[in-house]
């Protein structure tokens, strides 16, 4: 019986969790102007505990009751967090955080465009010294 009594408990909360927890709590509502197209893009963290158990009686009393005692419980939390936005323009895809950012990821978020920049730089040189 207790077991039962665990499992409704679960699934009652994984399916309110569930209800919370989709795509577009993540991706938001597209917001257009002009031929600019912004996506609302946030962070959804989700935690979740469950727990039961069968206290009172010893062990003994417990065998002649038939039904045992049952404490159980769950809780849950959801954090939803402004990332940033994706936005098209034209045929152009850039990401703007929005949220806060150390200099490392600044540096990690712009490495595609160094990398190409010193790329060019490398094979510039390498004409200059040619001529």
């Amino acid at each position: 019986m207790a077991d039962n009594q665990i499992d409704q408990i679960v699934t009652s909360a994984i399916e309110k969790i569930k209800s919370i927890s989709n795509v577009s709590s993540v991706v938001g509502e597209a917001i257009v102007i002009d031929n600019i197209t912004m996506l609302p893009i946030s962070k959804l963290s989700v935690g979740f505990v469950a727990g039961g158990g069968e206290y009172g009686a010893d062990k003994s009393e417990l065998k002649l009751l038939k039904s045992y005692p049952f404490s159980g419980g769950s809780g849950g939390g959801v954090c939803l967090q402004p990332v940033g936005f994706l936005c098209i323009i034209g045929r152009s895809v850039k990401f703007i955080r929005v949220d806060g950012k150390t200099p490392l990821e600044k540096l990690i978020d712009n490495m595609p465009s160094i990398v190409a920049n010193v790329a060019k730089m490398v094979v510039k040189g390498e004409k200059d010294e040619k001529n």
